[in-house]
């Protein structure tokens, strides 16, 4: 198993109610590449620990030529402002420099405005070792 190192990413939030200044958050953020045959999708992804499955926009599905009208949807809470239908298939997905891996991944429109995919337990986590080391500014992957 290789160990790789990787800086939190850091954002900028705009002030509201309750955090007038805004405020800066950390988060373990991975630059990846989704794969379907010919079509490849270069985005980002945060590992989350939270996430059952590795879940995407509905719209990535849609640029890796898959289709949500040929599959059966199921309804997933946690994305969105309730339950969400969501697409699975099995896709690749490339974590440059780390690993390339098969997974099934579902697609979902509750992530459009987040605009990134989520790394979950079922296709990330059960297939590699993650450390959070919130205070080093670092995360740890090892394949």
């Amino acid at each position: 198993m290789a160990r790789h190192e990787i800086r939190y990413s850091e954002f900028n939030c705009a002030p509201d109610a309750s955090f007038p200044n805004g405020q800066k958050v950390k988060r373990p953020i991975l630059p990846i590449r989704l794969v379907n045959g010919g079509n490849r999708l270069t985005c980002y992804a945060i590992v989350d620990s939270g996430a059952d499955h590795c879940t995407f926009p509905l719209s990535f599905a849609l640029e890796l030529g898959l289709d949500p009208l040929t599959r059966p949807a199921s309804e997933i809470a946690g994305v969105g402002s309730g339950a969400v239908p969501t697409f699975y298939w099995t896709i690749g997905i490339e974590v440059p420099t780390i690993a390339t891996l098969e997974i099934y991944a579902g697609f979902t429109s509750g992530l459009e405005g987040v605009g990134l995919g989520l790394l979950g337990q079922s296709g990330f986590f059960d297939r590699a070792k993650v450390e959070f080391d919130h205070r080093s500014d670092l995360f740890v992957i090892e394949i």
